[in-house]
C-alpha cells in the first residue's frame, strides 16, 4: 500500500482515538495501544478518519486492554490466544443484533471527526510478526477505544509520517521532535486534531 502525505486512502481494521497516539513519546504510545516495546521505533503513519462510520461499518473490539479484541490477557501461543472469547461475540450474545446496532448508533454520538477523540489508526513500519507470541507482540494496552472498521471505502487521511529519526512529516512541513520544543509539539498536535 503506497501512502502519500495528505492524500485519502480507504482502510479497514483496528482503530482507536487520537488521544492515545503521542508522536515523540513512542514508548507511551506502544504501551497505550498494546504494542510490544520498540514496535514503533522504525517509524509509523498516523491515519485519521475523515467521516464517522455508520453502525454497520464497524464492530466493537473492546479496548486496547483487550489484545486482538478478546477478553483476558493474551496467550503464549496463537492457538491458546484464539480460545479467548471475542468482545464482539459477547456483546452480540448479550444484546442481540438489534441491541448491538443500537449500541453502535449510541456510541457514535460521542465520537468526533476532529479533536482528541477522533478515530485514528496507526500503521507501524514494523509489521505483524507471525512468529512472535501474542503475549509478547500485543501485551495489554492502556484501555483506549478499540473498534474494527469492517466496511471498505471509509476515507482515512494519511496525516503524518512519524520517522525513526525523530521527525514527523505532514503535508508541507517537517516537525523535529528531538528538540523537545513545546511549541513544535503543540503545533503538531493542533494539526492532528484539525486535519
Amino acid at each position: 500500500m503506497a501512502l502519500i502525505l495528505g492524500q485519502p486512502i480507504s482502510l479497514t481494521g483496528n482503530v482507536t482515538t487520537l488521544q492515545w497516539i503521542k508522536p515523540g513519546f513512542e514508548a507511551e504510545t506502544e504501551a497505550a495501544l498494546g504494542y510490544h516495546r520498540g514496535r514503533l521505533a522504525q517509524g509509523y503513519w498516523i491515519m485519521l478518519l475523515k467521516q464517522l462510520p455508520g453502525p454497520g461499518q464497524f464492530t466493537f473490539d473492546g479496548t486496547t486492554l483487550n489484545s486482538g479484541g478478546r477478553t483476558g490477557l493474551p496467550a503464549a501461543t496463537q492457538a491458546a490466544d484464539h480460545l479467548r472469547p471475542k468482545v464482539h461475540d459477547q456483546i452480540l450474545a448479550q444484546r442481540g443484533a438489534a441491541g448491538y446496532a443500537d449500541l453502535q448508533a449510541r456510541v457514535l454520538t460521542n465520537v468526533q471527526v476532529q479533536g482528541e477523540h477522533r478515530i485514528a489508526k496507526v500503521l507501524p513500519g514494523t509489521r505483524h510478526d507471525a512468529a512472535m507470541a501474542p503475549n509478547q507482540q500485543y501485551p495489554a494496552g492502556g484501555g483506549g477505544l478499540q473498534w474494527v472498521i469492517t466496511a471498505p471505502g471509509l476515507p482515512f487521511l494519511a496525516a503524518a509520517e512519524v520517522r525513526a529519526d525523530g521527525t514527523v512529516a505532514i503535508p508541507g512541513r517537517i516537525f523535529d521532535l528531538k528538540t523537545g520544543d513545546y511549541a513544535v509539539r503543540a503545533a503538531l498536535r493542533q494539526y492532528l486534531m484539525q486535519a
